[in-house]
């Protein structure tokens, strides 16, 4: 949409409403000559309200209408990031399904390292963690996604789980 479409429309509006008033006055009321602006203040005055009223009519539905815009555009990209999540969510929740198989096969195993399977542990609840603060951003906007999942946010994260655990 251009910018201030409905401003300008106002305005020719304007325009056509004093033009006709003027051919009114002349035609049917049967004034003496045609007057483009009025001797009459009264008059004179009324056109020009209803004139402005007009414009700023047209003003405000310009401004209106490209709120609802901006709006509208926020809900797309609202709607993108949370099916977006979702998909995340899935994908995400399937690698960690087949990755408790690896977890199993490895307890199972003598030889394997159980610090290994420690950190396993902690890199899964982290991973957890960070895709639950990604789907709870509530204001959508870059800023706030790369600080749901920012690098210290994270070792905030993993600062918690260990306080969690001792307790």
């Amino acid at each position: 949409m251009k910018k201030n479409t409905f401003a300008l429309i106002g305005l020719g509006v304007a325009v056509l409403f004093w033009l006709f008033d003027s051919y009114v006055h002349y035609f049917v009321y049967g004034e003496a000559e045609f007057e483009f602006i009025p001797a009459d203040l009264n008059e004179l005055w009324m056109r020009i309200m209803i004139s402005v009223l007009i414009v700023l009519f047209g003003v405000f539905a310009d401004y209106f209408t490209k709120k609802l815009i901006v709006k509208e555009r926020e809900l797309k990209a609202a709607h993108v990031y949370n099916s977006m999540v979702y998909a995340t969510h899935h994908i995400l929740n399937n690698l960690l399904n087949q990755m408790q198989l690896v977890k199993y096969e490895a307890q199972k195993s003598k030889d394997f390292d159980q610090d290994i399977i420690k950190h396993y542990d902690k890199c899964i609840n982290e991973a957890k963690d960070l895709i639950e603060k990604l789907s709870s951003v509530e204001e959508i906007t870059g800023d706030n996604i790369w600080a749901s999942v920012d690098p210290y946010n994270i070792d905030l994260l993993s600062t918690k789980g260990k306080k969690n655990e001792a307790e």
